[in-house]
């Protein structure tokens, strides 16, 4: 699945809606094209919505997001779960802060 073997998720190949998609909507053009055919940031957003779109009609897309997650903070790849690499790391410092807080709260008070 989109480049992706290192994990399974609940429910059927058929039912997930990115299966037999391009990867290419999910991952961008490969690094090392020419400079003439990378995409712009105009097209990498309409690729990215695109993506998105499919993931939001999708019902696996919480599972998929929650399985993106434990590749952890640094190998964030591509739309997956229904956002962007950048999206997904943001979640994750998100996350790590908020797991934080009470550790921090508890030596202040110590």
């Amino acid at each position: 699945m989109l480049g992706h073997n290192d994990f399974t998720l609940s429910g059927s190949e058929e039912t997930r809606l990115c299966v037999g998609t391009d990867p290419e909507l999910w991952f961008g053009p490969d690094d090392d094209v020419t400079p003439e055919l990378r995409e712009s940031h105009a097209e990498r957003n309409v690729r990215e919505n695109a993506a998105k779109q499919l993931c939001a009609d999708c019902p696996f897309t919480a599972q998929c997001l929650e399985q993106e997650l434990w590749h952890g903070i640094t190998e964030q790849w591509g739309v997956r779960g229904g956002m962007t690499a950048s999206e997904r790391q943001h979640l994750l410092r998100h996350r790590r802060a908020a797991d934080l807080r009470p550790v921090a709260a508890e030596r202040a008070v110590a």
